[in-house]
């Protein structure tokens, strides 16, 4: 049974020149530890805007009030596919980017 559903979209150019700021503000150490080893300067900015991507479409998928980003890790399977950990729940995600835009889709089911 679905519990939620949420989708977002980042605008990569928007966020280019506050790229670092906002890694820092979001991303968690183990996000971090991924992001410290691209080495493309446009890699980066899509993980950024995926991972920022991401957390938003979660937060709308449960609704949330209030929120700590760096408490919803964004991490990635051996084959390179996102997921969020969740005990009580089955959590996909998708992320996909453009040169231009992230968008990421959470859909949150009963496990």
């Amino acid at each position: 049974m679905i519990k939620g559903i949420g989708i977002d979209i980042v605008s990569i150019p928007r966020i280019e020149k506050k790229v670092e700021q906002l890694a820092n503000r979001i991303l968690s150490e183990k996000e971090k530890k991924l992001y410290e080893t691209i080495t493309s300067k446009q890699e980066k900015l899509e993980f950024v805007a995926g991972r920022f991507a991401a957390k938003e479409a979660y937060i709308k998928a449960t609704n949330l009030k209030e929120v700590n980003f760096k408490k919803i890790e964004v991490l990635k399977r051996k084959n390179g596919a996102p997921y969020i950990e969740s005990k009580e729940n089955n959590i996909h995600v998708s992320i996909s980017h453009s040169e231009d835009n992230a968008v990421a889709v959470v859909i949150i089911s009963k496990n």
